[in-house]
């Protein structure tokens, strides 16, 4: 087949979890070698970002820039079609929540989450609406639809009366171990951090739970006299940094990959408090590179985990600065919890994600 891989939202470093979910994707079409091309449509913030290096696989960049959602929408509407008709395409897979409304050729959507209903308060009317109507749009027009964990497929079907039986759900995986030796003593010294240290990671995402977080640390410092401080990754939110009396703190914003798996590897502990997750790929990055989790029991978070984590309430402070403590505190369990981990995160891999999308897409090409 002819694949065409719409990537029109794609801007590296600030999509997040939907750039790992492409990037694993394509490389595990690589992997299989399935005799497929792949015909893959970008936009100009995207231009250079690394596809597979197989002869399978054309990058098509589009006269676009996805910071501008409400343009982009129209040209994935009015123009793509005509791009998919001029390179021949037998399907399309929009891998993030839009697509298409309207093409001759069978159509593939990945909806990660319905984020933007829970958390839709957050975003500016005009967006979530508009978001809102072109996911379900897209969703209702779609040969099928994938969905990234039971979770979220039982949430799609509800959300936009769409039967189980059109939603294939494909995991997700952890990113391939790197070969960059970034030192972390280095990385240590940039942002000021000191060991040993809990990680957790950030986002303006209010589900993140960050304000209950340091709320848990000051509790678990206090309670259990740990030493440790609290680096947390991504995206500032209000309230990080702006609260004094948090002491061994440290923000980082955004860091680069290298300097994120170095940290990753370095810390004690991943703490990871989400209220709302349609997959939650920090938690297999932290099993896979022996990182003890604590996890909250929310949405789809012990479906990812698995057996391989202390679990909380993410709405009790508490329970999460106990959560912490007991895992810091206890070598035994530490190590339970780093092999159970390295097993379950092998349970997960972009091979089998990708080989699970093709069949998807053999079936929608057939109906």
């Amino acid at each position: 087949m002819r694949i065409g891989i719409n990537l029109l939202y794609l801007i590296p470093g600030i999509v997040g979890g939907m750039e790992m979910y492409a990037a694993g994707l394509l490389a595990g079409f690589a992997k299989l070698n399935s005799g497929d091309e792949f015909i893959v449509f970008v936009n100009r913030e995207a231009e250079n970002w690394p596809l597979p290096d197989a002869s399978n696989f054309t990058r098509v960049i589009c006269p676009l820039r996805a910071v501008s959602r409400a343009r982009r929408y129209c040209y994935e509407q009015m123009c793509l079609p005509r791009l998919l008709k001029a390179h021949g395409v037998d399907l399309v897979h929009s891998l993030a929540f839009v697509g298409p409304l309207f093409t001759p050729y069978p159509a593939v959507l990945t909806v990660p989450d319905i984020a933007f209903r829970i958390c839709g308060d957050q975003m500016p009317l005009v967006r979530r609406l508009m978001l809102r109507f072109f996911t379900q749009q897209s969703a209702l027009r779609a040969n099928s639809i994938i969905a990234i964990s039971n979770f979220a497929r039982s949430q799609i079907a509800v959300e936009f009366g769409i039967p189980l039986a059109q939603i294939t759900v494909t995991h997700l995986a952890a990113p391939a171990s790197s070969d960059d030796d970034t030192s972390l003593t280095g990385v240590m010294q940039r942002y000021g951090i000191k060991q040993p240290y809990i990680i957790a990671f950030s986002s303006f995402s209010s589900y993140k739970n960050i304000p209950r977080l340091l709320q848990a640390f000051v509790r678990a410092r206090c309670d259990y006299e740990l030493a440790h401080q609290l680096v947390v990754l991504g995206h500032r939110v209000s309230g990080e940094r702006e609260d004094s009396y948090i002491q061994d703190v440290i923000s980082t914003g955004y860091v680069d990959g290298a300097s994120k798996y170095a940290l990753l590897k370095g810390a004690d502990l991943l703490v990871f408090p989400s209220t709302y997750e349609g997959f939650g790929l920090p938690v297999l990055e932290a099993q896979q590179v022996g990182v003890p989790v604590v996890c909250s029991r929310a949405a789809s978070l012990p479906e990812v985990a698995g057996e391989a984590a202390i679990y909380f309430n993410p709405l009790s402070i508490d329970a999460m600065a106990k959560a912490i403590g007991q895992v810091v505190l206890n070598p035994d369990l530490r190590k339970i919890l780093i092999h159970n981990g390295f097993q379950n995160a092998a349970k997960f891999s972009w091979e089998q994600t990708a080989r699970l999308t093709l069949e998807v897409y053999r079936k929608a090409v057939k109906c």
